[in-house]
């Protein structure tokens, strides 16, 4: 069930006036919280849910053991390995056997390694990384093992289940331990991320889908030189604009239940290199690959060549993470050059760029890599990008009116996002000031307008496929 869909905003309405019912019975809270995340997860599939189950029951059986047997590096490894295991098997097990049959054909080997009809659970990405943080967490400080219905709870808190953040054990179980959750959290400030990000997506998000990207990757041999750098730069927005609200969202949803989300976005495209990007987009992501990955692999320790590999290896996990695809390896490859080419740049001590052609620099070489990610093939990207210089209906072929219109909207965006901060604290400041009684019916009349000016039916948020 999307969280953009009526059927969810009903069940709002009749989940949350139960669940602050409930603030002064904890226990029964916490089993109302339990039973709606995986509620929420069987409208998707009740085998993913029982499946969820199955594997959270195992990440708690693993926990313990290594909790046990802290102080040996083996049973952590283990444990590890079985863990993510887990996630190659549902989604990269039909990609590595279709690689690896394509492989032995060209070496000269004729084998037929044996095929499963797999369907990848949602979000599994996101919930196997939650995982390893709460394996982790067990190996490090076996004393904060928790028992089974918070490692259930952990794994299936509902805003955070299907698309991330993805949050840390370690701080999730502080929130439950001080006692805090249940209460709702900042309520203007929830009610303006919920309102603004189901803008962002079902508004714009979707209008630049339909209007300028959609039509574009699926026949770009058709479109001008123009067009298709149109659906560049409304490809580089759209998955902004989704994603980020995605995010809204849910943080401001875990913020009525009580719990505070990471932060996920601090406004990427203002970055002036990659490495600045990498600290605004997808936060939980690149500090779950810092923190879990590149640093455990010695991280900048070992000297610089070394801190190039593990930079370039960290860049590469993250392009796969994303899905089994090869389109997904060059982009993550992409960035890890890029992250790579500047830090052999400041080692050469290179001249420092003007602010103005730093972010620009940036925003081209993101808009160039997010190609790839969009693409269903490596071809297809590749045809694309040749096609801004070689197509036979030249590159000023175009609707005109249309580029104007996403210029315009790229401005303003930009611009925004420059005040974004500022505009939050004063919205919020306002909604603060009214009484309930005039913010119900202002918000209605703003999920209203939202609703009526999206889309006819419920479109999916791009991180789903994840």
């Amino acid at each position: 069930m999307s969280f953009v869909s009526p059927e969810f905003a009903l069940l709002c309405l009749l989940f949350f006036p139960l669940y602050w019912q409930l603030v002064d019975r904890p226990k029964l809270q916490r089993a109302l919280l339990l039973l709606s995340g995986y509620g929420l997860y069987a409208t998707w599939s009740l085998t993913f849910a029982g499946v969820l189950f199955a594997y959270s029951v195992g990440i708690w059986l693993l926990g313990a053991w290594v909790s046990r047997h802290a102080k040996e590096r083996l049973p952590t490894v283990l444990a590890l390995v079985l863990c993510v295991s887990f996630l190659v098997y549902f989604k990269y097990y039909e990609f590595l056997r279709a690689s690896l049959s394509d492989g032995l054909v060209h070496l000269g080997f004729q084998t037929s390694l044996p095929l499963m009809d797999l369907v990848t659970p949602v979000g599994v990405s996101f919930f196997t990384f939650q995982a390893v943080t709460y394996l982790v967490m067990a190996a490090q400080q076996p004393g904060q093992v928790r028992v089974l219905p918070d490692v259930l709870l952990f794994l299936c808190f509902w805003p955070s289940l299907f698309a991330g953040p993805i949050e840390r054990a370690e701080k999730f179980f502080a929130q439950l331990d001080a006692g805090t959750t249940g209460r709702p959290l900042e309520v203007s400030l929830a009610l303006y991320w919920i309102v603004l990000g189901a803008a962002q997506k079902l508004i714009f998000a979707t209008w630049l889908g339909d209007t300028f990207v959609d039509p574009v990757f699926k026949y770009p041999e058709q479109q001008g030189g123009l067009t298709l750098l149109a659906a560049m730069v409304g490809y580089s927005l759209q998955i902004a604009l989704d994603f980020g609200g995605y995010t809204l969202i849910v943080t401001g949803l875990a913020r009525l239940l009580g719990y505070e989300l990471p932060v996920n976005f601090r406004q990427p495209y203002l970055a002036r290199n990659l490495q600045d990007f990498w600290t605004r987009w997808h936060v939980s992501l690149s500090s779950f690959i810092r923190d879990y990955i590149y640093i455990p692999m010695g991280g900048n320790r070992l000297g610089f060549n070394r801190t190039q590999c593990n930079v370039m290896l960290g860049m590469l996990i993250s392009g796969v993470w994303h899905g089994p695809n090869w389109t997904f390896v060059v982009w993550g490859l992409l960035h890890g050059l890029g992250v790579v080419g500047l830090n052999f740049y400041r080692q050469a001590r290179g001249p420092v760029l003007p602010a103005w052609l730093a972010h620009t620099l940036t925003l081209l070489f993101v808009t160039v890599a997010w190609v790839f990610f969009r693409a269903d093939t490596l071809t297809g990207a590749l045809n694309l990008l040749q096609g801004l210089w070689h197509n036979a209906h030249g590159f000023w072929h175009a609707d005109f009116g249309q580029v104007v219109l996403l210029a315009v909207f790229t401005g303003v965006f930009l611009v925004l996002c420059r005040h974004a901060v500022d505009l939050q604290t004063r919205v919020v400041a306002r909604i603060q000031s009214m009484s309930p009684w005039r913010v119900t019916p202002v918000m209605a009349v703003l999920i209203y307008l939202v609703i009526a000016l999206g889309p006819s039916g419920v479109p999916g948020f791009i991180y789903y496929r994840f």
